[in-house]
């Protein structure tokens, strides 16, 4: 089992031979033109071939036109099923619409739909093999129904975003804290953060979409809150192996 860092929340997962991308931003920017990588990312065309795409929700961070436009139309898609319209007008053919609490099984790839919290809507996913299970959580919030979900869950890879975020009460992400809350109650062996390495090229505007300093701020409460479990930072492009 291999896992690749491609930048913000998408990953190159590599389970029994099958090539799976998540939440797919391979270009410079979206939201016209103010959110962009810190860092250079592969083209599209550099992460194929793939078998599955399975994304959290309709963001363009998440699921931006730009590189689906770049991806073959035939490749099978999961994708939060208030979401369905866009990967459908994108041309793709084999669409798999869920809601947390659905499983899917695609070519011995099974997906499950576990629940979410963010603006808009998102379901998080355990996505499982014969190689071992992975917790892939988009960039949602941390609530009870998830917390619930992943409560003992044990999976080989929790991939937890840790950016933070918000304007006063109103949080949009998970924050460190609440991320290596989620690691704990899941017990897993291995946690990548994803959802940090970002700018808007404007400090007070970063301020407000990521938490300064998130990454340490997580690798220090984690090792207080689940101390059996190691941490792998990924930079882009960097590969995780079991």
């Amino acid at each position: 089992m291999k896992i690749t860092m491609l930048g913000h929340s998408t990953l190159l997962l590599e389970m029994d031979g099958k090539r799976i991308l998540t939440d797919p931003w391979l270009t410079d920017s979206v939201f016209w033109g103010t959110l962009r990588h810190h860092t250079p990312v592969p083209a599209p065309r550099e992460v194929l071939p793939l078998d599955l795409m399975i994304i959290s929700h309709g963001h363009e961070d998440h699921c931006d036109l730009k590189t689906l436009e770049k991806l073959p139309k035939t490749l099978p898609v999961v994708i939060f099923n208030r979401y369905k319209r866009i990967i459908r007008e994108a041309g793709f053919d084999e669409v798999y619409p869920v809601k947390s609490g659905d499983m899917v099984d695609i070519g011995g790839i099974k997906v499950k739909a576990t629940p979410g919290k963010h603006i808009g809507g998102i379901v998080t996913f355990l996505i499982q093999a014969t190689e071992g299970k992975i917790f892939f959580g988009g960039d949602s919030e941390l609530c009870i129904e998830l917390e619930e979900a992943i409560k003992g869950m044990k999976p080989d890879v929790a991939v937890l975003p840790i950016s933070g975020g918000g304007i006063g009460p109103l949080k949009f992400h998970m924050d460190p804290n609440d991320a290596a809350r989620l690691a704990a109650a899941s017990e897993a062996k291995v946690v990548i953060p994803s959802h940090y390495n970002l700018t808007t090229g404007a400090s007070l505007l970063d301020r407000i979409i990521r938490k300064p300093n998130c990454l340490e701020e997580f690798k220090n409460v984690l090792a207080t809150v689940a101390q059996g479990t190691e941490i792998k930072v990924l930079d882009v492009a960097e590969t995780w192996e079991s």
